[in-house]
């Protein structure tokens, strides 16, 4: 049970940081387009053509939080 808090909690934390970083990198790199706005027949579809950011902070924290609980697990046993 307390791999399985451990896990969790390290999860939350690693995801959460992800997705600031990765807000803040979209943030500082996102360029408009100005030229698409002056016209009046534009259709806007978001998420097209963009790297799913969400999934990959997914995976990397799942990835980090899993290698802490085996971590924390080892040390626990060596004490």
């Amino acid at each position: 049970m307390k791999n399985y808090v451990v896990f969790i909690v390290s999860f939350i934390v690693l995801l959460f940081a992800f997705e600031i970083v990765s807000g803040m990198f979209l943030t500082l790199t996102y360029v408009p387009e100005t030229s698409k706005h002056l016209s009046s027949s534009t259709v806007n579809m978001f998420g097209s053509g963009s790297f799913n950011y969400t999934f990959l902070s997914s995976a990397l924290a799942a990835t980090l939080s899993f290698i802490i609980s085996k971590r924390v697990s080892r040390v626990k046993k060596s004490l």
